[in-house]
């Protein structure tokens, strides 16, 4: 008998913490709503508060990868090229197959330009190397030599896409919800600055640029302003780099194009309350203009753009929305040789 007491004293004291979570963790994750977002789950934010609410565009995606056997452009880009979306809105404005490659897949940007000028597709005729503002420097200030490899371009299936918040299971995890739950009371008490898990939310002027409850906030990765500590020495040798990556593909029968999608924090630079009058952001877009490099003034086009486009970046997300992605198409397809067939 003493036994079955001890027994059932053990069963109680592992049951009554177990329950004691589960009433606590789950009303909270319903509250906070499902993860979708890359900055609201790196950051402890919650999707209540940051989701966005506006439809968005459906995406006729293009396939890439092995299917393609004939493009007239090669892309080398990131994250913000690994959807697919905006080379399928630039396929279908200007008529051209397109192939596109992720900077891991390639061993280094040396090696993928030299599989490039070795003429693999004889009717390519166009090279875009995209990269985010904050990769600018680190990635072209030297231009490191690898093992030779035959680069291998990321596979995606043709499809439609409709884009959803995503539906997942209840996060019942503390290691979100505690920080979550304090956040969205700091939130609540502070009209500052907050710095939570590498992503940074300051006020803004405004509350019209984003759908999201708390449009008056602005959620970035804190790593933007790595690009504050940037010498001109440096910024010169990556615009140097491309504009000899420009003339070597010239020499090739090859028109470079340059895309560095900015920041979010650059992007809404104007409206950060405390944030727009901070001196010491190199201005990378005009000093590729000055040095003759063809490259996409995003900056200037998606800050004008913003003005009549909610959500042109996600709000819970540090990259660009479907009508984003369909907005950088339209400014990447003026640069597209032959210039006069948009």
């Amino acid at each position: 008998m003493k036994s079955d007491r001890i027994s059932i004293s053990y069963l109680v004291w592992f049951i009554f913490p177990v329950l004691t979570f589960f009433v606590i963790a789950v009303p909270l994750s319903i509250f906070f709503e499902p993860i979708s977002g890359d900055l609201t789950r790196i950051g402890h934010w919650s999707e209540r508060d940051f989701g966005w609410n506006k439809p968005q565009p459906a995406v006729s995606v293009h396939a890439n990868g092995t299917s393609i056997s004939n493009p007239q452009v090669l892309v080398l880009g990131d994250s913000f090229s690994h959807p697919n979306i905006w080379q399928s809105y630039l396929a279908e404005s200007r008529h051209l197959e397109i192939l596109s490659f992720q900077y891991q897949d390639v061993g280094c940007v040396d090696n993928w330009l030299k599989w490039v000028a070795g003429n693999h597709y004889s009717n390519v005729n166009t090279v875009i190397i995209q990269v985010v503002e904050r990769s600018f420097v680190p990635l072209f200030k030297h231009l490191n030599t690898c093992t030779s490899r035959v680069p291998k371009s990321f596979e995606i299936a043709e499809k439609n896409i409709i884009p959803t918040h995503p539906q997942k299971a209840l996060m019942l995890d503390a290691g979100y919800l505690i920080p979550t739950a304090a956040n969205t009371l700091l939130t609540a008490w502070s009209n500052g600055r907050i710095v939570s898990g590498d992503v940074s939310n300051v006020p803004l002027a405004t509350g019209k640029l984003f759908s999201n409850r708390k449009s008056n906030r602005l959620l970035y990765y804190t790593e933007d302003e790595s690009k504050l500590g940037w010498s001109k020495k440096d910024i010169t040798a990556a615009v140097v780099n491309l504009k000899r990556i420009q003339d070597d593909l010239a020499k090739k029968g090859l028109h470079l194009v340059v895309v560095v999608v900015p920041d979010k924090s650059s992007a809404y630079r104007q409206y950060m309350v405390n944030e727009a009058s901070r001196d010491g952001y190199p201005d990378v877009f005009e000093q590729l203009k000055d040095a003759g490099v063809n490259n996409v003034n995003l900056l200037s086009f998606f800050q004008h753009a913003m003005r009549e486009t909610v959500d042109l970046y996600l709000p819970n997300e540090t990259h660009l929305s479907t009508q984003g992605y369909k907005l950088m198409a339209s400014k990447v397809a003026a640069h597209i040789y032959p210039y006069n067939d948009i």
